[in-house]
């Protein structure tokens, strides 16, 4: 099992899932086993395995003395994995240990204390010399729990974060500037707090520029970065000056990034596939990891899969000429397909619609064992994204309703993470939300006004069928979205999910991870967008019609 400590209710995953199966979580032990070796477990000598087992048994079966016993056990097990060039694994024993302690209420106070103060121990035994992130996650979690004095923890910040702009390390630079920051802000020190704002902004200017130089990379990443840069100048206190001057370079470098656009056209096996998903986000900062990841895709053109089917009828026609029961996942028939209509060319016809959703099928399950699932798990092992990075991929999409971003963030957290459960109790319905935002800004009109006088809201089908909805996504985005979410016809995740039809290891299809996918790319890229549009408007007061 994946050890996800920043969820204390499920801190346990499964460790690998493949099409509709995966390995082993908490839940498939029966409670009576687990409290029957729970003496064994506690005896167990190597504090990493007796920290697993008594948690597990802790999750499972309730049994509170083994959460009592597994918090030292896990402080013992960080001990023994402290590296800071491998740092990962004794962050997540740490943080599950005071996670743990703290989910224990009064009578896990005393846990919680010295879990922190291991944590406190370790910050102090680096004193801001940290190769990597260790310091900074640590710092983290004790500014979370309101541990250590904020102006002691900042010197320790401050100087990790100038020994990586030393080495050109400029992201990671920028990580502890804004740390930083956050300890003068526990500490009540305001101006200090914005002096590092304004450093933290600076290291990503400094990112930008040498990403001009760097193969791969070029303009448009340096556009990308810089637009991060003058956001968070900006937002620094005493930053706007700096951010306009950005601002002036940032439009320089995206009239230098059009010269750098070109069509590339190349064969590739699956293996190269998986090669090369992961190689885009390998190493990369998380934001230009998620957009690149958001990028890797294309929504198949209705062409495209009208010419796949009209291939396949040629090859298969007695598929072609065959009438077909289309089932829901729990069996039931739920629609009656024809066969494919002689010259049929619109979608809407049903012979030539489900045979379309087909080939989009198998399209999306190459496409999310082969690049979506890779590239998630480069990023799952190099950020282990949490709420707090995800809001801010994607704070500013105008097609997230006001009051959504909890819910959209954390089925985005759940999908990095693998925890496909929540992705397909929250992906669905914050869809529909997502696209009733969408059609509404593109100016649909009011809910429909009954003769009573009560209003009714459109449902998702309606919202998809609207003029707004195709001038928002697109007529092929429309066609993926009926498919994946409302057609009986296509996989109508929406309603199957809504309706209770889905079983457990229902939710671990392709077609879940790239309904994840697809929320994941419309609201980061939309709010890429505005980021990138604020960041030039800083430059220059905005027209009218640029306005609009």
């Amino acid at each position: 099992m994946t050890l996800h400590p920043n969820k204390p209710t499920e801190p346990y995953g499964p460790m690998f899932q493949m099409g509709e199966g995966r390995s082993a979580v908490p839940a498939d032990f029966p409670r009576e086993i687990l409290k029957a070796v729970y003496p064994w477990a506690a005896s167990l000598k190597d504090p990493e395995l007796r920290a697993r087992f008594l948690d597990v048994i802790w999750v499972q079966a309730k049994l509170f003395p083994a959460a009592k016993e597994a918090v030292p056990a896990y402080i013992a097990s960080a001990q023994n994995l402290f590296d800071p060039q491998h740092w990962t694994a004794c962050a997540k024993r740490l943080e599950r240990a005071i996670r743990l302690a703290a989910s224990l209420g009064k009578p896990g106070a005393e846990l919680v204390d010295s879990a922190l103060e291991e944590v406190l121990t370790i910050v102090r035994r680096l004193g801001g010399s940290d190769p990597l992130y260790l310091t900074l996650r640590l710092t983290q979690l004790l500014l979370e729990f309101r541990r250590g004095d904020g102006a002691e923890l900042a010197e320790y910040t401050s100087k990790a974060a100038r020994m990586a702009e030393e080495s050109g390390e400029f992201w990671r630079a920028n990580g502890y500037f804004n740390s930083t920051a956050d300890c003068y802000r526990t500490a009540h020190q305001p101006d200090d707090e914005a002096t590092y704002r304004r450093a933290a902004a600076e290291s990503l200017a400094k990112e930008a520029e040498a990403a001009l130089s760097q193969a791969g990379r070029g303009a448009i990443a340096a556009a990308t970065v810089l637009s991060s840069a003058v956001q968070a100048m900006r937002q620094a206190g005493g930053g706007k000056e700096r951010a306009a001057e950005l601002g002036r370079r940032l439009i320089e470098l995206q009239a230098q990034a059009v010269s750098e656009l070109h069509s590339i056209s190349t064969a590739i096996d699956v293996s190269d596939l998986v090669r090369t998903a992961k190689g885009i986000v390998r190493r990369r900062p998380f934001r230009e990891a998620v957009l690149r990841l958001c990028q890797m895709l294309r929504t198949p053109s209705l062409d495209s899969l009208r010419e796949e089917v009209g291939e396949q009828a040629r090859t298969g026609v007695l598929d072609a000429d065959s009438p077909q029961d289309v089932l829901n996942s729990r069996g039931r028939v739920v629609a009656k397909v024809p066969g494919l209509e002689r010259g049929a060319t619109d979608p809407s016809l049903p012979g030539l619609r489900w045979r379309m959703f087909r080939c989009a099928a198998r399209r999306r399950s190459l496409n999310a064992q082969a690049v979506i699932e890779p590239a998630r798990q480069i990023i799952l092992h190099e950020h282990a994204p949490d709420r707090d990075q995800v809001l801010d991929v994607i704070r500013h999409s105008p097609w997230i309703p006001d009051g959504h971003h909890e819910s959209v963030a954390r089925a985005i957290v759940a999908g990095f993470h693998g925890d496909m459960l929540m992705v397909g109790h929250l992906v669905p319905i914050q869809f529909e939300a997502v696209v009733r935002q969408a059609v509404e800004l593109g100016g649909a009109p009011d809910p429909m006004l009954k003769p009573d006088g009560t209003q009714v809201e459109r449902t998702l089908s309606a919202l998809l069928d609207s003029a707004e909805a195709k001038r928002a996504f697109g007529e092929a985005g429309v066609f993926e979205l009926e498919d994946l979410l409302i057609d009986p016809l296509g996989s109508n995740l929406r309603n199957e999910v809504a309706h209770g039809l889905k079983s457990d290891s229902d939710f671990f299809s392709d077609d879940f991870l790239n309904i994840w996918w697809l929320l994941l790319r419309y609201v980061a890229l939309s709010a890429h967008l505005v980021r990138e549009r604020q960041a030039a408007a800083t430059s220059h007061k905005p027209t009218s019609e640029s306005v609009e």
